[in-house]
């Protein structure tokens, strides 16, 4: 099975806001820190809510599925560190990621499709 490429990039970018504090969370510049090539990152507020759409979707999870997800995507050290600490193989990462996308790419028609039917209600 192969991973679902837009929901990657997603989980990329819900990472990278995760790591930095998520929503809301102040961000302040760590100067012994390389932030871009010394460039602080921010984000706006679609992006916000695009991170807090993937948190919400990976919270809807079930466990296994989940801390998957959460491992690859934000722990240090490389998938060897989350082979080991997880105590799965490789094959069982790739093939919970796989299902992760499959969830998450349904949770987010489905709340595309209950944001219509809010807008054709109204």
């Amino acid at each position: 099975m192969n991973r679902n490429q837009y929901i990657d990039a997603r989980l990329q970018d819900w990472a990278q806001w995760k790591c930095s504090g998520g929503i809301g969370a102040y961000r302040g510049i760590d100067f012994s820190k390389e932030y871009n090539d010394g460039a602080f990152i921010d984000y706006t507020a679609d992006q916000e809510d695009a991170c807090l759409e993937m948190d919400m979707a990976i919270a809807c999870l079930p466990l296994d599925l989940k801390r998957t997800v959460v491992a690859v995507y934000t722990w240090d050290g490389g998938l060897d560190v989350v082979v080991a600490k997880l105590r799965i193989t490789r094959q069982t990462i790739h093939r919970r990621l796989c299902h992760a996308d499959l969830r998450i790419d349904d949770f987010l028609i489905a709340r595309r499709e209950r944001e219509k039917q809010i807008l054709v209600n109204c």
